[in-house]
């Protein structure tokens, strides 16, 4: 006979009966917690949420623009999304997050259906959602206005449909194959190719386990050329209004050149730099993985004789592995890249721990932990945050002297956060410099207007009458405190 389940088990067993309405609300209770509280935040988040507003503003939905200009850093998608909250919501910091939010929420619940289907064990699915959400670097990402979950939830669409058509005895092909291709696009759409790794996945699982992945060439073919049809009908439009500067600038400098060199300081230059930061994300794996990743190496221990008798988990690891290897080849490194593999890796180490007898008593305590220190992140780091952010206070000093028709020059400090807020008012775009030459000649222009610079550069630009405005705050980028002074003149 088994052994009964501890009593702090029971608990579990009780909420796993309904396991996509436990997940739908700890992931929407844990993410959309203080989303309100913390201003957009310098640099990807202003630029995609600005991004996004401007897209409605111009009624353009092929190209996005940012403070005027092409905005060629991701595909298209989540510009879609976030004007389309912006449509419900208004133009604020909860809905450029809210897409985010859904779709690591997404996440969690195909992780849920992925779960039942494969194992019948309503408790690994619930944890494997319940720890995807609840993971320390998910908690904080996956509310976060950029690109980044959207991209994550159709790769792992696309790795659980890959599953499906490519198991032997699969009965409804077509379907899986439909979703598959289709969720190949759309995850391009989302954040360019490395959506389209699953897709490499399959191969290898047909390369090294024959028998157990029925991949036909002439379907697979035809598959990809569904997925670039569909890619195409943003896509072209897209170059054809940009005269081919899409491709070269979205594809050439912010994937290939990311790829092979190191951008915005991401990384460790030079030969010794690349082969230094080679295991980076295998390290980088037990802090964002926590407070799960401590009981992965005795997981791993455990199933690896097992390997050869569980396809379902060997493809986890096989195409987490995958994902671990490109980006750590990849030249710019940040700790997200490798984002895509977490749900994998949750589902198989859910799988792997699901029959232990200390399961509740673990588990339970680690969420109980991390839901308790997401909250009181959200509920009382972000309004410290918030007071302490240089634009908040800049904005906080200088809006009510802003109009519709000020002109605002920004010289020096140049994040786009001003742009974000400068631009819930005003109608025309900011100038943005960093030379003094430039400064002086904005302040040519006719009232109203506005300057912002460094305070010690003030004394180096002409007198104007107007009015001053000092603050003083941090500086989200550099992460340190700065001064800038506001010259207006209404």
């Amino acid at each position: 006979m088994n052994a009964p389940a501890p009593i702090a088990d029971h608990w579990l067993d009780r909420i796993a009966v309904h396991p996509r309405r436990a997940i739908l609300l700890l992931s929407l209770a844990l993410l959309l917690c203080g989303n309100w509280l913390l201003p957009l935040t310098d640099r990807d988040e202003a630029r995609f949420g600005e991004a996004s507003r401007e897209m409605l503003q111009r009624g353009d939905y092929v190209v996005p623009w940012f403070n005027g200009h092409w905005r060629f850093d991701k595909p298209v998608l989540i510009y879609w999304c976030q004007a389309a909250s912006y449509r419900v919501l208004g133009e604020n910091a909860f809905a450029a997050r809210l897409p985010s939010v859904l779709f690591t929420t997404g996440i969690a619940l195909l992780l849920v259906t992925w779960g039942r289907k494969t194992t019948g064990n309503n408790k690994a699915a619930l944890i494997a959602g319940a720890m995807f959400v609840a993971g320390l670097h998910v908690a904080l990402i996956g509310r976060v206005a950029t690109a980044d979950m959207a991209m994550v939830f159709f790769f792992t669409l696309s790795a659980w449909t890959g599953w499906e058509l490519t198991r032997p005895e699969q009965t409804r092909r077509a379907l899986w194959w439909w979703m598959f291709y289709v969720s190949l696009a759309l995850g391009f759409l989302a954040k360019g190719p490395e959506a389209w790794l699953p897709l490499i996945g399959l191969i290898l699982g047909r390369a090294l386990r024959k028998e157990s992945f029925r991949l036909p060439l002439f379907e697979t073919l035809v598959g990809v050329v569904v997925t670039v049809g569909l890619v195409c009908l943003w896509g072209v439009p897209a170059l054809l209004q940009t005269g081919g500067a899409y491709l070269h600038v979205g594809l050439g400098e912010h994937v290939l050149n990311r790829s092979v060199n190191v951008n915005d300081s991401h990384g460790l230059a030079g030969t010794i730099g690349f082969v230094a930061t080679l295991p980076l994300y295998f390290v980088t794996f037990f802090a964002s993985y926590f407070p799960w990743s401590t009981r992965v190496p005795s997981a791993l221990r455990r199933w690896w004789p097992n390997r050869e008798r569980d396809d379902l988990g060997w493809y986890l690891l096989m195409l987490s592995a995958l994902v671990f290897a490109v980006f750590s080849l990849v030249r710019t490194k940040l700790p997200h890249y490798t984002m895509p593999a977490f749900p994998l890796l949750t589902l198989w180490f859910a799988r792997q721990i699901a029959g232990d007898h200390d399961l509740g008593a673990w588990f339970g305590q680690r969420l109980a932990a991390m839901s308790a220190f997401i909250l009181a992140l959200t509920l009382i780091g972000f309004p410290f945050a918030r007071g302490q952010i240089l634009t908040e206070h800049l904005w906080d000093a200088v809006s009510p002297h802003v109009q519709p028709n000020t002109k605002v020059g920004c010289f020096g400090f140049t994040e786009a956060s001003l742009v974000w807020k400068f631009r819930a008012v005003v109608t025309n775009q900011l100038v943005l410099g960093d030379d003094l030459a430039s400064a002086k000649k904005f302040l040519t222009n006719a009232p109203p207007l506005i300057i912002v610079v460094p305070t010690p550069l003030v004394t180096m630009l002409p007198d104007t009458n107007g009015l001053r405005i000092e603050v003083h705050g941090l500086d989200m980028v550099r992460f340190k405190n700065k001064d800038l002074t506001a010259i207006i003149r209404p």
